[in-house]
């Protein structure tokens, strides 16, 4: 392989990506980028058994490529040409910063790895920290109207801007942190705040995870974290974390001191606007495979009486496998002609349900192990149960339907 003139190594320090204890020289363990896990899951790798690689994994998140895509995607760079535009621009910053000479480079060493004893904040000053950081953020035009597209309307934007919902400023990372740290914060144990390659203070705002940050709320009110809804999803994924302490789950809504019943559903805003729409409260959990965080919720709720749980995941759990050649760039996999006209079964809505199903299996499993009743809630179905395909996720189809509807769902 063709020998850089760089390593993923500087790259990391432009990108004032952190480097965790352990590992060694050519490969070693980062706070990943993109979903900010910090157990040592992401890991950089110079070169291996003799061969140059410069690539990455994360085995938290699936996140994985060589230095290059690493650049283009925290960086925002997009289009065919990104990696060339990627290497021209790590050579450029590196140049003016006095690391390159020709063909060699200067090593680089991390100055601010994780420590044993990090500091651990209590949920109330994280919280206090958050709501001063979104007090100097303001949800933009742009962002606005990407709820607007999905239904939003402009009463539930004002009660979402309140609630926390504000656009990242990628060129106010360090000032963000100042800001907060002339206020007397102190940034150490705050999840989403690291000190860079100058030993400053940064909100985690880059290009590759610029969108809006959709708080999550634990059962006492306080933020305990943020997603983030990126305008330019890498590899599909819509939704990647700004904090870096696990994917919690997020409490929306009133709950009452004695709470018999809860919903569940998938995603942190959906679960903000379904709550928002019906007044019910509402758990979202970060993906339908991801139930880990939300156990310790249920217990709790548990012990203040809590008795039923309504599993509100979309609908593709109850979607009709029949092949129809709707799976677009998928159907070119199988073949499709016989099979649309045999309406045989598509692999791809197969393996699509059972993967929700599957999920949705670990709620209930875990409503059993907690003694609950747990009940699933389907819309939108024909005479068999079967999806019809017009609303996807439960906030979508209590926006649509109207208030008799609404009442025989609950």
């Amino acid at each position: 392989m063709y020998e850089h003139p760089f390593t993923i190594k500087e790259v990391a320090w432009l990108l004032s990506i952190r480097c965790l204890e352990g590992g060694s020289d050519q490969e070693f363990p980062v706070e990943c980028p993109y979903c900010g896990d910090t157990r040592g899951k992401c890991s950089f790798c110079i070169s291996k058994n003799g061969e140059i690689k410069n690539v990455f994994h994360c085995f938290h998140c699936g996140q994985g490529g060589n230095m290059l895509t690493l650049y283009a995607d925290i960086m925002g760079l997009y289009g065919e040409d990104r990696c060339k535009t990627a290497y021209q621009e790590i050579i450029n910053r590196l140049e003016n910063g006095g690391q390159v000479t020709g063909s060699t480079y200067k090593k680089i060493t991390c100055r601010y790895k994780a420590k044993t004893d990090e500091v651990k904040r209590s949920p109330e000053y994280v919280d206090l920290v958050y709501r001063q950081m979104l007090s100097l953020l303001q949800l933009h035009t742009l962002h606005k109207q990407d709820l607007k597209r999905r239904g939003v309307t402009d009463p539930e934007i004002k009660e979402l801007e309140r609630k926390g919902y504000k656009s990242i400023e990628p060129k106010k990372a360090g000032t963000i942190a100042k800001k907060l740290l002339e206020k007397g914060f102190r940034l150490d144990g705050i999840p989403g705040f690291f000190r860079n390659r100058d030993g400053m203070w940064e909100a985690s705002f880059y290009e590759g995870n610029r969108g809006y940050l959709c708080p999550v709320y634990s059962l006492n009110h306080k933020i305990k974290g943020f997603q983030i809804r990126v305008d330019h999803p890498v590899n599909k994924r819509k939704y990647i974390w700004f904090t870096s302490r696990g994917s919690p789950a997020g409490v929306s809504g009133y709950i009452s001191p004695v709470q018999r019943s809860i919903h569940v559903t998938e995603g942190i805003l959906k679960a903000e606007l379904a709550s928002l729409r019906s007044g019910y409260p509402y758990i979202g959990i970060p993906g339908v495979g991801n139930y880990k965080s939300l156990f310790p919720v249920l217990a709790d709720l548990k012990s203040r009486g809590l008795q039923t749980v309504y599993e509100c995941m979309d609908m593709d759990k109850m979607m009709d496998l029949t092949c129809r050649c709707d799976c677009m760039e998928k159907c070119i996999v199988c073949g499709t002609p016989e099979r649309l006209l045999r309406k045989q079964e598509c692999p791809q809505k197969r393996r699509k349900r059972d993967t929700i199903r599957k999920g949705c299996l670990k709620l209930y499993d875990m409503c059993e192990r907690l003694g609950l009743n747990c009940q699933r809630i389907s819309w939108d179905t024909d005479t068999d149960g079967l999806w019809l395909g017009n609303y996807k996720g439960v906030d979508d189809w209590i926006y649509s339907k109207p208030p008799e509807e609404k009442e025989s769902f609950y």
